[in-house]
Order: structure tokens, then C-alpha cells, then sequence
């Protein structure tokens, strides 16, 4: 539990329906079990998406997904593809997949309001000639995560809307990443040395 107490605190189903009622026929009804043409269009304009994910004790973590847009696969109606690309190899996704295979992914498509939310189990996978069909800029991913897919939903656009989203074009008084590392992780550095770092890295190891 948190350090604050507060008043009113929603503790059961119960409580939660009596105050904000239930969905629309519409609403409720929207889930598929399965990757449509709609949603494979949207997957496939998509060039971010998010990835949630928890190990056996219920932690949960969740990791950004980026890449030239359509670059997550949908090999069927039930399966998606993922390819791994460079990062800090952390792995924090991998590791709780060999721990609790489940998954959430969000889609989000720059000019698009709406998102896409899909749902099931993952798989870490190193078939060759998969892994060669998701090649970027000459770089094989050393894995791909296979997702079987057992949920999917449109999610209305009023996030979007309330949020401006792809109106926004700066971060002001958001401070640049290498003053965040310094202090996060006790670096024995310069914010600017690890900025300086850090912007070489975008430039030399995408792929």
C-alpha cells in the first residue's frame, strides 16, 4: 500500500459500478478474439507501439516500441511478430515472458486518434528465417517475441483529443536524458558527457 490515505477508496466492483455505471452495448461488444483487416491496417501504418508485460510475482514492466511504421508483423489472424532491435539489453520485457507469458500491447499512429489494444501470450523465438524477414538497414534482430493474439479492441480517440497529442512539437522543462542518468544511476560523469554519449549512440547504433 501507498504512504497516503485517502478518503473514499474504491475497493470492490461493487463500489466501482454503482459510480461509474456500465458500458455502452457498443462498448462492450467491440472485442474481437482475432486481428481483422481493420486492425492489421492500423498495425500495419503504426510506427510505435507499447509493450506490457509482468514476471511471476506480478511486477509489471512496460517498454516503447519503435520502428519504420508497420515494422510489428501480422504473420495471421492470431499471431504478431515483433523484432527485437538494438537497445540497452536490459531485456526486461524477455525476462518476464519466460516468467508469465502474458502481454499487452497499445498501438498508436501519429495523426490517428484512435489506438489499437491487443492482448494474449508471448513467445521469444530465433527462426532463422523469420528473424531474416524482419532485417532493418542490413541488421538481423537477434530475436522476434511472437504474440497469440486472444484479444483486440479499438480504443476511442478522446485520450488523444484531451491530450493534443499530435500537436505537440517540444518537451519544455523536461531535462535532457543525461541529466536524468546521472542522477538515476550515480554516474561519476557530466550530465553533458553522458548526453554526448548518448547522442552518439542514435546516430551509429539503430540497427
Amino acid at each position: 500500500m501507498g504512504a497516503h490515505a485517502f478518503q473514499q477508496e474504491i475497493t470492490s466492483e461493487r463500489e466501482l459500478r454503482e459510480i461509474l455505471g456500465t458500458p455502452s452495448q457498443r462498448a462492450a461488444d467491440k472485442v474481437i478474439d482475432h486481428i481483422d483487416k481493420h486492425c492489421a491496417a492500423l498495425i500495419g501504418q503504426s510506427p510505435f507501439m507499447v509493450i506490457a508485460s509482468a514476471d511471476a510475482e506480478g511486477n509489471i514492466d512496460v517498454s516503447p516500441k519503435g520502428d519504420p511504421a508497420g515494422f510489428v508483423k501480422v504473420l495471421d489472424e492470431n499471431t504478431l511478430v515483433i523484432p527485437d532491435r538494438k537497445g540497452n539489453k536490459r531485456g526486461d520485457t524477455f525476462s518476464n515472458i519466460l516468467q508469465s507469458t502474458k502481454v499487452a500491447l497499445i498501438f498508436l499512429t501519429p495523426g490517428y486518434q484512435e489506438t489499437l489494444r491487443v492482448s494474449g501470450s508471448a513467445r521469444i523465438v530465433r527462426d532463422p528465417a523469420l528473424l531474416k524477414s524482419l532485417a532493418h538497414e542490413g541488421s538481423v534482430p537477434l530475436f522476434a517475441t511472437v504474440v497469440d493474439v486472444e484479444k483486440a479492441l479499438f480504443h476511442c480517440a478522446k485520450c488523444i483529443i484531451r491530450s493534443g497529442l499530435w500537436e505537440h512539437t517540444g518537451a519544455e522543462g523536461v531535462p535532457n536524458f543525461g541529466e536524468i542518468l546521472v542522477d538515476h544511476a550515480d554516474l561519476d560523469q557530466t550530465p553533458e558527457q553522458v548526453q554526448q554519449a548518448i547522442d552518439e549512440s542514435k546516430m551509429t547504433s539503430l540497427y
